[in-house]
């Protein structure tokens, strides 16, 4: 459930990097160049009408964010001022308005998000935010994207135009599957067991 419940503006899980550390980290001595923290295998509720569900802010960076399963927010994965390297993959996002709002990144320093399930709480952008164009473009693919009519857009364009450019192989976008089916998602990728 969410830990900051002061505004809207926050998810069950914050992060700032407004302080550089320096560390001696796989050889290199002195860097500022972290290691990828790892967010995976939870079940996180972003109740109080949550922004996010993982709130990656003010130049968070190096965050490798899989196998969880996120319940309600505005957006499933957030990254602003100038956050980098930011991954979210096998996850799922349920009940969200939009999988991803993101801020442009260098090149080489994109973010990624794929072989995510996102179902929507209304058609149109599955992302906002992401680079459409030139060397630094987001790193998309192989998402599942459920929406209310299947109608889901990315840069623009109807996702199925986007793609016949190239982008964005592998994702696909339908109708809200069966609250059955979702629970069987959610309880497979966390490995729960019935006894």
């Amino acid at each position: 459930f969410n830990m900051c419940r002061e505004s809207g503006d926050h998810g069950p899980f914050n992060s700032w990097d407004k302080q550089v550390y320096v560390v001696n980290l796989n050889g290199a001595e002195g860097t500022v160049i972290k290691d990828y923290d790892i967010i995976s295998f939870n079940f996180m509720i972003a109740n109080y009408n949550s922004q996010e569900a993982i709130d990656n802010d003010d130049g968070s960076c190096y965050y490798d964010t899989h196998h969880n399963v996120f319940i309600y927010s505005g957006n499933g994965m957030k990254n602003d001022f100038g956050g980098h390297d930011n991954h979210h993959h096998d996850n799922i996002y349920a009940y969200v308005g939009i999988g991803f709002r993101i801020n442009s990144q260098l090149s080489g320093h994109e973010d990624r998000f794929y072989n995510n399930t996102v179902v929507m709480l209304s058609d149109g952008d599955y992302g906002k935010g992401q680079q459409c164009t030139g060397s630094s473009q987001t790193i998309l693919h192989d998402n599942a994207i459920f929406s209310p009519n299947g109608n889901v857009t990315e840069c623009g364009k109807s996702l199925a135009d986007w793609q016949k450019e190239g982008f964005d192989r592998g994702t696909t976008a339908a109708t809200y599957p069966s609250d059955m089916v979702l629970l069987n998602k959610m309880t497979n990728l966390l490995n729960v067991v019935d006894d």
